[in-house]
């Protein structure tokens, strides 16, 4: 429904305006009223458009949107059950101990593990595998979505007796994998001497022999790495070899045998620059050929080279020529060892020669010669080895015997044969400290002291826990260099090595405090004594020293310093503070200590060098 509003129009432009407008917006004239037709203002919820375009309600707005959103609704719904009721995959590893068992999943063979599946649904499997000589093994496992899982099954061997006969053989053949693993021979050419062969022999007979599997896996191992590096570089000939190696050791692995035709889908792909190829593996061969780079396990080897050239013309004239030269190579090779007498490496030359010509009829007959000459060799080194080992025994004899000689003539008294003996002896044993010790001992019997020191010393500089090298040194310090200190440090150290029968731990202490004493007193022999010297009508004052030789005064106030040896005293009295000398011309002095407890010690240190001293 419209309502009705009064217009005003400007005089000047001739616009209209409602009637709340006073002035004209556009040149501010005063508007009036406009008496031809009054404005229609449409009611709330209806609107004009402009002339040509078409009107739209609210209503149709609104159904507009709930469409939308239906349609969206339902668009999410049929998604979410596209991807909830879909096809799920996901992958499966299984790995055995030992490798190589066949796979089976829900009943299905699938290959030789270890294996890897990558179109199971997810859900729950039954995986199980067998190998010969070992008890089969199932278990379930379930397979997520958009995950891998891993299974690794260790089968049990079936153990079964084994006779001498076989254990025999068993031995045999892995003395023969050692060796065949020790000239790096693993694979065939040739077809009866290759790790391969004799671990493939021992598992014949103990299908669970640890070293078998062992040797066997680690070679699977070391081929596989090989095959893979090959693949990852695209060198399509090396690949397909080394996986043409892999499925010798792996019979019935079908993921070898689809890489294998893989590669040979490749090979063949690769062939339209055969002749590219070609040229670039006969400037390998020929580098080879001159840098004497023959064969495997050397890195760019003539060998490979000449193999490459055959695979991509089976008919090539240089590669015939050029294994031709590569065999005589070989075979100068071995010669050449031969003529310097290297035996054992001509037997590995021309063993290389019959690995990759086993049908050479010189290099098995030179290696029947080296064989023969080995044999002779070893026969000669066995008997030598056998004398060194007489030989050895005998000098340890009379190295027994020389010194169970020295100890006799040390204990008869012969102490400069027993010096001579022991002197021997060092030379076939120079590390024995007991030969330096009974050398001192034989020089202290001598009474040549300085020389029973240093030999004493030899002894401890060997073993430093001789007990009786070190109490003997801290007596001979004492009693013949008066070096008290360095006794005591022996005698101690004797000591804290826990003594031994005739000098136990007690009396070492005691000789220690013995020597502590005297050490104090030698101290206090060099320190002068404070005294009064009394004369009949007077006294002076002075120092008295008690020396070795003898006593000695000095004064400074008179004339009266004297010195008196002890063999010269017939009195050496003192009583409390007083000192009486009296000589043996009668002769009289007296003294007082100044000091209080001087007199005591005065008279102890007299009384180690004079019995008057009292």
């Amino acid at each position: 429904m419209l309502s009705m509003v009064l217009m005003k129009k400007c005089p000047n432009c001739n616009n209209s305006y409602p009637d709340p407008f006073q002035y004209c917006p556009v040149d501010g004239v005063q508007l009036e009223p406009d008496h031809d037709e009054p404005a229609r203002v449409p009611e709330r919820g209806e609107y004009e458009l402009p002339p040509g375009e078409a009107s739209v309600s609210v209503r149709t707005l609104v159904l507009s949107l709930g469409i939308l959103v239906m349609a969206g609704v339902l668009a999410f719904t049929a998604f979410f059950f596209y991807q909830y009721l879909r096809p799920k995959y996901g992958s499966l590893v299984v790995k055995t101990t030992p490798p190589g068992a066949t796979v089976f999943v829900n009943g299905e063979q699938r290959g030789i593990s270890p294996l890897t599946l990558s179109d199971l649904r997810a859900d729950g499997y039954q995986v199980k595998v067998t190998k010969e000589g070992y008890r089969e093994v199932a278990q379930g496992v379930q397979v997520a979505a958009y995950s891998t899982e891993s299974l690794h099954l260790t089968l049990e061997p079936l153990v079964a007796q084994l006779t001498n006969e076989q254990l025999a053989m068993i031995e045999d053949w892995r003395k023969k994998l050692d060796s065949a693993l020790k000239e790096n021979i693993l694979l065939p050419p040739p077809d009866d001497y290759n790790l391969l062969y004799f671990a493939n022999k021992i598992l014949e007979v103990d299908p669970a022999n640890a070293y078998a599997l062992e040797a066997k896996s680690k070679l699977a191992d070391e081929i596989r790495r090989a095959a893979d590096v090959a693949y990852a570089r695209e060198d399509w000939l090396e690949a397909e070899k080394q996986y043409k190696n892999l499925a010798l050791i792996f019979p019935g692995d079908t993921s070898i045998n689809e890489r294998l035709s893989e590669l040979a889908a490749r090979v063949e792909a690769s062939s339209k620059d055969r002749e590219k190829q070609l040229q670039e593996w006969r400037e390998k061969a020929e580098a080879a050929l001159k840098d004497g780079t023959l064969v495997p396990p050397e890195k760019d080897n003539a060998l490979e080279a000449l193999r490459n050239i055959q695979r991509l013309d089976k008919r090539s004239a240089y590669a015939r020529g050029g294994m031709l030269r590569l065999k005589e190579t070989l075979q100068n090779r071995g010669d050449n060892k031969v003529a310097s007498g290297d035996w054992r490496g001509a037997r590995n030359d021309f063993r290389t020669v019959l690995q990759y010509f086993p049908e050479d009829v010189y290099a098995k007959a030179r290696l029947a010669m080296i064989e023969a000459k080995l044999q002779e060799l070893t026969q000669t080194e066995m008997q030598l080895a056998q004398k060194a080992q007489q030989d050895e025994q005998q000098a340890r004899q009379r190295v027994a015997n020389l010194r169970q000689s020295a100890l006799s003539s040390y204990r008869s008294g012969a102490y400069q044969r027993a010096v001579s003996e022991w002197q021997e002896y060092l030379k076939y044993e120079p590390e024995s400290d007991e030969a330096y010790f009974y050398i001192g001992a034989c020089y202290l019997e001598q009474k040549q002291l300085d020389t029973a020191i240093l030999n004493y010393e030899k002894a401890l500089a060997l073993n430093p826990k001789h007990v009786l090298a070190h109490v003997t040194l801290g007596i001979l310090y004492d009693q013949h260099r008066n070096d008290m200190g360095r006794a005591e440090e022996h005698l101690r150290r004797a000591k804290e090595l826990g003594g031994i029968e005739k000098y136990t731990p007690e009396r070492l202490q005691a000789m220690i405090q013995d020597l502590q004493k005297r050490l104090q007193l030698e101290s206090l022999q060099k320190t002068p004594f404070p005294v009064e010297h009394k004369h009949v009508f007077s006294s002076c004052r002075g120092t008295l020293r008690v020396l070795d030789r003898g006593i000695e005064f000095r004064t400074s106030e008179t004339d009266h310093s004297f010195f008196e040896e002890y063999g010269n005293l017939r009195t050496f009295s003192i009583v409390g503070d007083e000192l009486t000398v009296r000589t043996q011309n009668n002769k009289k002095y007296n003294f007082r200590f100044l000091n209080s407890g001087d007199g005591d010690i005065a008279r102890r240190l007299a009384a180690r060098h004079t019995s008057v001293a009292d």
